[in-house]
């Protein structure tokens, strides 16, 4: 049975059907995180006025030296959140502007006891039903992402489960490309 792999390893057209694997594989990916984020905010970040869950206000894009921002709406019921959020907490005790929103996931208290009990230090927006963050940045699927440099445009976004060197990646560029 090895003898039977090697050989088949050492054939072109074995490398060739794995390649072409690999590349059908990448190219749905990418088609589907392009559906998903088709209606996420573009160009212009729309503008967050809030105070977060510890009353504290929000300065927008406002940072000394400008910078990126990363801009993180969540869920505490998503677990593809629960993926992505240690990286945000991270980039954040990293020293890099973040807001991050909770959508739909109960009150300042409940909020709060997850932040805690996740060991999270992010500051949160807690979204209420009179609130609609969300809805006007497209953030439609959970988690999103947005990367927005310091003149204010958006210059990266993604939805789903996303590493923290993607992240920390997107904000470099950022900051070298503004």
């Amino acid at each position: 049975m090895l003898n039977r792999l090697k050989m088949r390893v050492k054939q072109p057209s074995f490398w060739f059907k794995q390649c072409r694997d690999l590349f059908i594989l990448i190219a749905v990916l990418f088609a589907v995180a392009t559906y998903m984020q088709r209606d996420m905010a573009k160009g212009i970040a729309p503008n967050i006025l809030a105070v977060d869950i510890n009353l504290q206000p929000i300065s927008e894009f406002n940072h000394s030296p400008p910078q990126a921002t990363l801009v993180y709406f969540w869920g505490s019921w998503c677990s593809i959140c629960s993926i992505t959020s240690p990286s945000v907490n991270r980039i954040f005790l990293d020293g890099t502007p973040v807001i991050t929103v909770a959508v739909a996931s109960g009150s300042n208290t409940q909020v709060t006891d997850y932040l805690t009990d996740h060991d999270y230090q992010f500051p949160v927006i807690n979204q209420s039903e009179q609130q609609s963050y969300s809805q006007q940045w497209g953030a439609f699927g959970l988690p999103a992402i947005y990367i927005v440099d310091k003149h204010n445009q958006i210059a990266f976004v993604t939805s789903g489960a996303t590493s923290y060197w993607g992240l920390k990646l997107r904000l470099w560029l950022t900051d070298l490309l503004a």
